[in-house]
């Protein structure tokens, strides 16, 4: 796949549909702050449905795994532990609570809707999307235990 498909894809995917997003929150905010409350869910829901759409199809892959599919749960939760410790040292620069936050939680979520779209447009196996797969569920796992240790302090 040459180099230029790739990139524009990754627009389509990823840009152009941030752009619009923020153009549009930017132009109509006060619509769109009447509905912020239901926006988590809905991304949660929507998210649950990418997921789905690459596990369900190969859960006869990953159950053949066997133990390998411990080996790759594994590496995504040191992937994803990781990011919280890259996120965590933030605190070298700033002593503002809200940005080490913020900090942590941008540096140790890896967005597996894109690799998870870009494997579907461009026509590769969706098997490559596994071990995305498998980080997205780790992320679902940690982030709220994450999210509930920092409320606490």
């Amino acid at each position: 796949m040459p180099l230029g498909s790739i990139i524009l894809e990754l627009t389509l995917i990823v840009l152009l549909p941030t752009v619009i997003g923020v153009s549009l929150r930017t132009k109509f905010s006060a619509f769109f702050a009447r509905h912020d409350s239901a926006y988590a869910g809905i991304g949660s829901i929507l998210y649950l449905l990418i997921l789905l759409a690459v596990v369900g199809p190969n859960a006869t892959t990953i159950i053949g795994y066997g133990w390998y599919a411990f080996v790759i749960a594994g590496a995504a939760l040191c992937l994803n532990l990781i990011g919280y410790l890259v996120g965590m040292s933030s605190r070298l620069l700033t002593s503002d609570r809200k940005e080490v936050i913020t900090y942590l939680f941008t540096v140790s979520k890896k967005e597996f809707s894109i690799a998870a779209a870009f494997v579907a447009v461009s026509g590769l196996p969706s098997e490559i999307a596994i071990p995305a797969a498998f980080f997205a569920v780790i992320q679902m796992i940690t982030s709220p235990i994450a999210a509930k240790i920092l409320a606490r302090h």
